[in-house]
């Protein structure tokens, strides 16, 4: 299993249905290669963590930079796992505010990564931490 994680800025402001769209196109997509992994944005960013078969994640990630949607394209990590992290959904999403009591840890970490060169291993332990996170307080994300 490949885990690839990495962070983009949006080429423009996008709305609530530029984000469904772009949901609703991974989720069918991901199924199809066998992909799983989660979305987030924060302010005009997004961290995405994608898992599963190498050439599939690659191969989705070589598209996706290909977006035109995405600028500032940055791999944080590229690794090997034992087991997907976000293995029930082939595209999770939320959308971070600093302002929710909900979110606003992890927005403080995304905005880390986001904004610095995060180190690998803090980006690792921020995948888990997100994984963590929607398991205990939100439980699994429909997918």
């Amino acid at each position: 299993m490949f885990q690839l994680v990495y962070i983009s800025t949006a080429a423009w402001p996008m709305d609530n249905g530029d984000l469904k769209t772009i949901i609703e196109h991974s989720r069918k997509n991901n199924r199809e290669l066998e992909v799983t992994g989660v979305l987030l944005q924060i302010d005009h960013g997004f961290l995405q963590i994608l898992e599963g078969p190498r050439e599939a994640v690659k191969a989705l990630y070589a598209k996706i930079q290909l977006d035109l949607r995405h600028i500032g394209l940055r791999v944080l990590v590229q690794q090997n796992v034992e087991d997907r992290l976000f293995a029930d959904w082939s595209m999770g999403f939320e959308k971070l505010d600093s302002a929710s009591p909900r979110t606003a840890q992890l927005y403080a970490l995304t905005q880390e990564a986001v904004e610095t060169a995060m180190p690998p291993q803090a980006a690792k332990d921020l995948a888990r931490h997100l994984r963590d996170f929607y398991c205990q307080v939100t439980g699994p994300l429909a997918a």
